[in-house]
């Protein structure tokens, strides 16, 4: 009888772990504002984020004590440096019925952007994004991770981004899709 009733149980643990779906509804890319940067030139990484209709995503800046601020974590490298912190481009802004502070997000698609100084050659920049959706219509709210990777070289066009979700590959003269 034990043995039916563990069956029973993991069985039904099962089912609603297969049933169970990770919500993702904001899609990041990134790539130089420049192509070809030069040693001691700055440029911005330009991060994109594509959220489906219904969601919004929150911006690097607001009031805190409400949702979760976008946040960019650099791997330290010595092939750049940064330059300030990341800036989010247009966000819309208002204030929070729920929070009762006064927030930034983006719809549809946003923009945030992360001066660079190019210290060599070689500049491989790494790290990870930390944000938080939601959505308008369901009211459900979803944490936003990932890692993002850009390796480029100076006078060269070749540069690679890759998201550890997304796995894309892009030139520092087109912008990811």
């Amino acid at each position: 009888m034990k043995k039916l009733i563990f069956c029973f149980l993991a069985i039904l643990t099962l089912s609603f772990a297969a049933n169970a779906q990770k919500v993702n509804p904001t899609k990041w890319s990134w790539a130089l504002s420049k192509p070809n940067p030069a040693v001691g030139e700055t440029v911005d990484i330009v991060f994109t984020l594509k959220s489906e209709k219904g969601w919004h995503h929150f911006a690097t800046d607001f009031d805190e004590g409400g949702p979760i601020i976008t946040t960019l974590k650099f791997k330290p490298n010595d092939s750049y440096e940064l330059v300030g912190k990341p800036k989010s481009i247009n966000p819309i802004k208002k204030k929070d019925e729920v929070f009762e502070v006064n927030v930034a997000y983006f719809e549809g698609k946003g923009e945030i952007r992360q001066t660079i100084k190019v210290l060599k050659d070689n500049i491989s920049i790494e790290g990870t994004h930390d944000g938080q959706a939601c959505s308008d219509i369901t009211q459900q709210c979803v944490p936003i991770k990932g890692a993002f990777k850009l390796d480029a070289k100076t006078g060269t066009a070749a540069a690679t981004t890759t998201d550890a979700t997304v796995k894309k590959k892009a030139t520092t003269s087109q912008k990811s899709q």
